[in-house]
């Protein structure tokens, strides 16, 4: 069995790359475990602990596992990295994705800082990590796949929102707006329903997952980086 750990910020990355996996790969091969890591380091004051979310009963027509680890905040990504790389090296795994928004501790011009110190300290002698930005949340993604707000409310159509806050999802860079959860909150306002970050099982159920793998990585770098690293590990040879 082929291994693959992905580290993200919260429990909407997590649910999020849980969808995006089984929508990419064969959903009877695949194997995907949810944890959460809380505590530890100097900073917390609290012992750290491992907490299991959600465990896969194995089959042997699992040939690919991945394991999504909910980190508890953005700046702990790394630090979570760390203290799993040399376990997940000897367990077998190939690889380490880490993934965590820019919002709102850095700024589009920290970008190329934020890059640089997020190798800091990751050994290069053990198995390979890759950091996936979401610029500047992970938001800017559902906002981009507008196709699932008519399935939000069929009044939020496109024109709705350029005219009531003034970006047209469709067509303009979604992932230059400043808050996106802010702007994803706003949109669904508008026809009086809600968004809050980090209970978005309900809008990650209505992304036409298609439109993210075909088009929107295209215009999305951020996305395709992971699509790609995610296919990559799914069938090597073809990518």
């Amino acid at each position: 069995m082929r291994k693959l750990a992905v580290f993200v910020e919260g429990y909407t990355e997590l649910l999020f790359v849980d969808r995006l996996i089984f929508e990419i790969a064969e959903r009877s091969q695949v194997a995907i475990q949810h944890r959460k890591i809380l505590g530890g380091g100097s900073k917390s004051g609290k012992p750290r602990r491992l907490i299991e979310l959600k465990a896969p009963t194995l089959t042997p027509q699992h040939i690919l596992f991945f394991l999504i680890v909910d980190c508890g905040g953005e700046d702990l990504v790394r630090q979570r990295i760390q203290e799993e790389h040399g376990y997940l090296s000897k367990a077998g795994y190939e690889k380490i994705i880490g993934i965590r928004d820019v919002f709102p501790k850095y700024s589009r011009a920290d970008i190329p800082k934020l890059k640089t110190g997020l190798k800091y300290g990751i050994k290069t002698g053990l198995i390979p990590v890759q950091f996936v930005l979401s610029v500047m949340e992970l938001e800017a993604w559902f906002l981009a796949e507008y196709n699932h707000f008519p399935k939000v409310d069929s009044a939020l159509t496109i024109e709705a929102i350029h005219k009531h806050l003034g970006f047209d999802p469709a067509n303009d860079d979604m992932t230059t707006r400043a808050e996106p959860a802010n702007d994803l909150a706003a949109a669904y306002a508008i026809v009086g329903k809600s968004y809050f970050k980090g209970d978005a099982q309900s809008t990650i159920d209505k992304l036409d997952f298609e439109h993210l793998y075909v088009a929107l990585r295209d215009r999305i770098s951020q996305l395709n980086e992971l699509i790609t690293a995610i296919d990559s590990f799914i069938e090597p040879s073809t990518v």
